[in-house]
């Protein structure tokens, strides 16, 4: 029997007023599935944002305070628009998808679907995924989906826990169901740009959980598949400009130049995330002239001692050469940096402030340490308590895990806001 169910991505950066852009692709792609089999589905983005401010990492940190307060406060308007939509949509399901940051803002989603008279609240995601224990306790949440859910979430219909199995052939899935986004006309047009083309990742980072999520190893979609995606979003909304998530995207060379040359026949232009220790001259040359603008990779940290404790998988000296190749090719490349993780030092975290002065990033993009679960740090780390969620967080100095102290960990984000604002280049960068 067909249910009418709204998906609901959670509010969490929109409380601090943050610029947040892109789509939640993930419910997008179960959101295509459920309408084959013919059911009415919208999807909720609460935490969209693209108008917000576009923050300097400090500001992040002092804005934390607003997300706390706004968890607490009932009639912020933030609620008030979820309550608004649960009311006007009536659905029989609620869906959420949590990750490990938003599972207080979540819960108090699910309480207001169930104040509101919704049967049924589900809940998935990365971090329902990886730790279905903290979240099966509370009464408001009916029912818990892990893994790729794409092709069970329906048994959700029948049991209150599924464990879902992994899609080998992602060729097979729908194309993610971008109309089913609340609110569409209010998108830009390049955050509906937002693409994966394949799942999981060939590395074990310590302070990452994409193999629990994916499993190790990656699946592609064909590019054929991936092509007809975007040029279906071209054609109903005039999206040019596209980004690939996918967690290293230029892992065959040959896939990059072929991805590359349908992009550059049909005149769009991209930009990925990827790995230094995944790119060369010949790969980066073709990918700017086939349209890509910009690269997105981690670098993490300036110390060898901290890339071997995270696991990492590269060294300085592999950084030193891909960054040169970059700047060199004159293509924009932001570099994600990581603070405070286990075992790092206050020196260590002055040799990655120089080390970025060494590598020239065109922007730095720095975050605080954070021990989310899955991840390999995390196992060997332990926090008290309720693991903090609503405490601990990347963009928050209210409760660290490492050792570093705050006054040092405040200086490497003034240090990162510094070096952004002498490029200019925030703006650029700032989704």
């Amino acid at each position: 029997m067909a249910k009418k169910i709204l998906l609901i991505d959670p509010p969490f950066q929109k409380f601090m007023n943050f610029s947040k852009g892109g789509i939640p692709l993930g419910l997008l792609s179960l959101a295509g599935s459920l309408k084959n089999r013919g059911h009415e589905v919208d999807v909720l983005d609460s935490d969209y944002n693209p108008h917000g401010e576009s923050y300097p990492f400090i500001a992040k940190i002092d804005h934390y305070k607003n997300y706390l307060d706004g968890l607490k406060d009932e009639g912020h308007p933030i609620w008030e628009g979820i309550k608004n939509q649960i009311s006007e949509s009536s659905p029989d399901i609620v869906g959420l998808s949590l990750i490990s940051t938003k599972v207080k803002s979540g819960l108090r989603t699910a309480e207001i679907a169930k104040r509101l008279g919704v049967k049924y609240v589900f809940a998935g995601g990365p971090h329902v995924t990886i730790s279905p224990e903290s979240v099966s306790q509370y009464k408001n949440i009916d029912g818990l989906l892990t893994g790729e859910g794409e092709n069970q979430f329906e048994e959700l219909f029948l049991t209150d826990r599924v464990n879902a199995t992994t899609i080998k052939k992602l060729d097979d899935l729908p194309i993610s169901d971008r109309s089913s986004l609340v609110g569409i006309e209010g998108y830009v047009k390049e955050d509906l740009g937002y693409v994966m083309t394949a799942r999981g990742c060939i590395n074990d980072c310590n302070f990452c959980c994409s193999d629990v999520l994916w499993g190790r190893g990656v699946r592609k979609r064909n590019i054929d598949n991936v092509i007809k995606e975007i040029d279906s979003v071209n054609s109903n909304y005039g999206t040019t400009n596209f980004y690939v998530a996918d967690d290293t995207f230029t892992l065959s060379k040959k896939r990059v130049m072929e991805f590359g040359d349908r992009m550059k026949e049909r005149g769009y232009s991209w930009s990925c995330l990827t790995r230094l220790d995944r790119i060369n001259e010949g790969m980066i040359d073709h990918m700017k002239n086939s349209g890509c603008h910009m690269v997105k990779v981690g670098v993490e940290s300036g110390n060898e001692r901290v890339l071997e404790s995270m696991n990492k998988g590269v060294n300085l000296q592999t950084i030193r050469e891909s960054s040169k190749l970059l700047n060199n090719a004159g293509m924009p490349w932001l570099a994600y940096f990581m603070a405070g993780s286990p075992g790092e030092t206050s020196s260590d975290l002055s040799d990655t402030m120089k080390f970025i002065g060494e590598i020239n990033p065109t922007y730095v993009s720095s975050a605080i340490y954070t021990p989310y679960p899955g991840t390999g740090f995390a196992k060997n780390h332990v926090i008290s308590g309720d693991f903090a969620l609503e405490e601990m967080n990347h963009h928050s100095l209210e409760t660290i895990a490492g050792d570093i102290p705050r006054e040092k960990l405040r200086e490497f984000m003034e240090f990162s806001d510094k070096y952004n604002d002498s490029r200019k280049a925030r703006e650029m960068f700032s989704k």
